[in-house]
């Protein structure tokens, strides 16, 4: 009775917001203590199987949260995960059986140098020139920490790092989905006005970080629609999401997302070598391609105003011939099952393996060698990456499917220069964190006087900038310690599924050394949550002694005191979204009083 009256009060409170998420926290405690108490052997039992299931899912939940939540860049959202994350720390150190079972030395290496590097990021307001700065940083880098420590507490097992992977997938190809029906069926789906709506940003707010979401969601599909040990229906479904996906991509028009995509699937299939390419090649390809086409051709939508009458009926066209591809990849998929049995089956002999695999990888050289030299490719790439460095601004045209052919950084070569020259000039301590903002404002070239921007476009150089060179090399130690994680072992059977997570992340490192994708938790939180089971000690483990009641005490102190930051940054923000509310509607006492409200809280905030 208790149970249906809680269940009852959870659905009519229950919303997609802050407040939502929180009631059913508060409900799920509520539940997971009424069977702690119960102390039924079934009920212990049930709460476990839950519990894990919850876990290997919030990946793909938080890539899904962050997403809606403009992409997870704003304070408040990083901050409500960060609570919420610690509450679930919590959960699992009081009421777990053996909540550090996936204790190990790699991950302990990766925790620490995550630890440090976020407790770097917060004293970094000591020596900067906007504390609160620090703050935000900080939050958000204990975002990603207590990602990999969570997950990490989990004994890692080929099975948890699929199905938390498939969650992750499934989670990206919703958001691309949802990007795509945005601008193909805007009289369905409209979005903010204050969106820009030229390229595709929907979501996010952010077109490179869609483009990146997106490319990621490419090379995980193409994981699971050609590793023959996937389920078929798996194999089906991720065929049939291809070309949607595809297409979403191309409408962000995101030069640095397609590139590190196109890395990325590269990487999957020179590490994987799956044989169910062949299947693929003959069934999700060629209809790709041709929903490429159709998004390509359609001119109306690659202009600055997509949502005009005639834009419109074109993005109808446009989805009626994805739909038709998506349903004919998962219809050929299917039909082509057969294959992938028998390309399951063959085997070939060591000895005749050794013979083969050699001289098959050396003419694959031989013959990329020739072929970039017939092309004049090494020219080409010289001459591009020439141009790259001296054109600051794309081309303006009303055809934004120029600028995938425009070599211009966008300004942001000049971004780099200024961030190592703060670097030199303080190497040891950095300039602070969340503080190239302030930097460019004050030593823009004049040439971008009118560019404002908040970060350097490069995860490295901002850091060497900011943290200088002891938060480089903290940060080095944790992605690194992640990288080695998910690179394949030769001839484990789970070779693919670790070839996916090492491309996935290889795409990841290139784009976040172009553009801004660490303060993006949306594109950057699965890498911290997949990185800390990867790093987990192998399970099942045989029992062990429970921990000392006294350790779980200590862990449930430390997250309390954690949350301190992330409570007083999310209560700042959301009186300073109020104010900022009050003051559109033209209530300045009441935009004042939630102003004043929100310094109280933390005074040092500029806001």
């Amino acid at each position: 009775m208790l149970i249906q009256e809680a269940g009852a009060v959870y659905l009519a409170t229950w919303s997609p917001t802050a407040p939502g998420l929180l009631a059913t926290a508060a409900v799920l405690l509520g539940l997971a203590l009424a069977l702690v108490v119960s102390r039924r052997p079934g009920d212990l039992a049930l709460l476990q199987r839950v519990a894990t299931g919850g876990l290997l899912g919030l990946p793909g939940a938080l890539v899904v949260y962050f997403s809606f939540s403009a992409g997870g860049f704003f304070p408040d959202a990083p901050a409500f995960v960060a609570l919420v994350l610690l509450a679930a720390l919590v959960l699992r150190a009081t009421l777990a059986e053996d909540p550090f079972g996936g204790f190990s030395r790699p991950l302990a290496i990766a925790t620490t140098a995550m630890a440090l590097y976020t407790g770097w990021t917060l004293l970094s307001g000591l020596w900067s020139d906007a504390p609160g700065r620090a703050l935000i940083e900080g939050n958000r880098a204990l975002v990603y920490l207590l990602a990999l420590v969570l997950l990490g507490s989990l004994p890692r097992t080929t099975s948890r790092l699929a199905w938390m992977l498939r969650g992750v997938a499934a989670a990206m190809v919703l958001v691309s989905v949802a990007a795509l029906v945005s601008r193909l069926l805007p009289d369905i789906l409209a979005t903010d006005p204050n969106i820009a709506n030229d390229r595709l940003s929907y979501p996010l707010t952010y077109w490179n970080a869609l483009g990146i979401l997106g490319s990621l969601a490419l090379i995980l599909c193409l994981w699971l629609t050609t590793s023959l040990r996937e389920a078929r229906i798996v194999r089906v479904l991720a065929a049939a999401s291809l070309p949607a996906v595809a297409a979403m991509v191309l409408f962000t028009f995101s030069r640095g997302a397609i590139a590190a995509g196109a890395i990325g699937i590269v990487a999957y299939l020179l590490l994987a070598r799956p044989r169910g390419i062949v299947t693929v090649l003959f069934s999700a390809l060629p209809l790709t391609v041709v929903g490429l086409a159709s998004a390509y051709g359609a001119t109306l939508l690659a202009t600055t105003q997509p949502t005009t009458s005639a834009a419109i009926s074109q993005g109808h066209h446009v989805g009626v011939v994805l739909g038709l591809c998506t349903v004919g990849a998962a219809f050929l998929r299917v039909l082509l099952l057969p294959l992938d049995e028998r390309l399951l089956a063959l085997r070939l002999e060591p000895r005749l393996r050794r013979r083969v695999i050699g001289p098959a990888w050396g003419l694959a050289v031989v013959a990329a060698i020739v072929v970039s030299l017939a092309v004049h490719l090494p020219a080409r790439v010289d001459d591009e990456y020439r141009r790259f460095v001296v054109t600051t601004n794309v081309a303006q045209s009303s055809d934004l499917r120029e600028r995938l052919t425009d070599p211009a950084n966008s300004g942001r070569v000049d971004h780099w220069r200024l961030g190592m020259r703060a670097f030199r000039e303080h190497a040891s301590l950095g300039i602070g964190a969340g503080t190239f903002g302030l930097l460019w404002t004050q030593e823009r070239p004049a040439s971008l006087v009118g560019l404002v921007v908040e970060d350097a476009h490069s995860l490295y150089v901002e850091t060497l900038a900011e943290l200088g060179v002891v938060g480089m090399a903290l940060l080095t130690v944790t992605l690194l310690t992640i990288l080695t994680a998910f690179m394949p072992v030769r001839r484990r059977e789970d070779r693919a599924l670790h070839a996916a997570l090492t491309a996935a992340a290889l795409a990841w490192l290139v784009h976040a050394g172009v553009d801004w994708d660490w303060e993006m938790p949306a594109v950057t939180i699965w890498l911290f949550a997949l990185g800390g089971l990867a790093l987990a000690a192998d399970g099942p483990r045989p029992p062990r002694p429970a921990p000392a009641k006294s350790l779980r005490i200590r862990v449930g102190v430390a997250a309390v005191l954690a949350a301190t930051g992330p409570a007083l940054v999310l209560t700042s923000e959301k009186r300073l979204d109020r104010a900022v509310d009050a003051f559109y509607r033209g209530d300045c006492l009441a935009a004042t009083g939630a102003a004043a409200s929100a310094a109280s809280v933390l005074d040092h905030r500029p806001e």
